[in-house]
């Protein structure tokens, strides 16, 4: 039975019709059964004249009691400013500041129809974060040079007190500094001092190596090095600086 709709667009008799249908933008987006009780009307977003055929970079809408084509660019861009991902959701010719070229890997400027080397985005990048990896090889040190040296004045004083009862031939009177500890490690005095100055090489000697270490860090200067190669170097001193501290710790 075909249905026929009166000038206020309500069905005369009651029955089903086929429909085109649009989405809650307007874009044409399937056909329908639709049933209509007579007096009614088609649901909202639906209507009796077939749209045109579809066509590649268009989407049909319904405007103006009509189907138009309307340019279709959503999707994924890239801002020719920033380079920064963009998701494109709106109908119409792509804007200008957009492109769907993808920057590259590295720091990059629009000009005009591609993306090419920023040079001096890539020298100012390479400036900064070679001073950074520089100042925390200092950091890096200065933090274990300080758990080393909390009680330096302690050490001192009874390395001092070692080297002159060492000197004495073990004989004689001896400082408390090797007494008590030879006491609480539960140690003659002579086997104390000779472990007091044991210790005291041994921790000179992995102060010598940390400067060493941190000095290395004018390996970050050499010329042409790259992003990778500065990095790669950084982490090896800091690695080597905390085998450093756990030999210090292991004692």
């Amino acid at each position: 039975m075909t249905i026929t709709f009166n000038q206020e667009g309500f069905a005369e008799t009651s029955g089903e019709i086929i429909v085109y249908c649009t989405d809650n933008q307007g874009i044409y987006s399937h056909s329908a059964t639709e049933y209509v009780s007579e007096g009614g009307s088609l649901s909202s977003g639906s209507y009796l004249d077939a749209p045109p055929q579809p066509k590649q970079g268009f989407v049909i809408v319904r405007a103006d009691n009509s189907w138009q084509y309307q340019s279709d660019h959503r999707g994924t861009y890239y801002s020719k400013e920033t380079g920064e991902k963009v998701e494109h959701t709106a109908l119409g010719e792509l804007p200008e500041n957009l492109t769907a070229l993808a920057p590259l890997a590295e720091p990059c400027k629009w000009n005009g129809t591609a993306w090419v080397k920023d040079e001096a985005k890539i020298a100012d990048n390479f400036t900064t974060t070679q001073t950074r990896l520089i100042a925390n090889i200092d950091e890096h040190a200065a933090k274990i040079y300080s758990t080393w040296t909390r009680f330096e004045s302690e050490y001192r004083e009874r390395q001092a007190a070692a080297e002159a009862f060492k000197a004495a031939n073990y004989e004689g009177e001896c400082s408390r500094y090797i007494s008590d500890f030879a006491q609480r490690a539960r140690l003659d005095n002579k086997t104390a001092t000779n472990l007091i100055l044991t210790q005291a090489a041994g921790l000179e000697k992995l102060q010598v190596e940390l400067a060493n270490q941190r000095m290395r860090k004018y390996e970050l200067k050499a010329p042409n090095l790259t992003l990778e190669q500065l990095q790669s170097i950084h982490d090896d001193i800091i690695k080597q600086m905390d085998n450093l501290m756990e030999a210090y710790q292991n004692g």
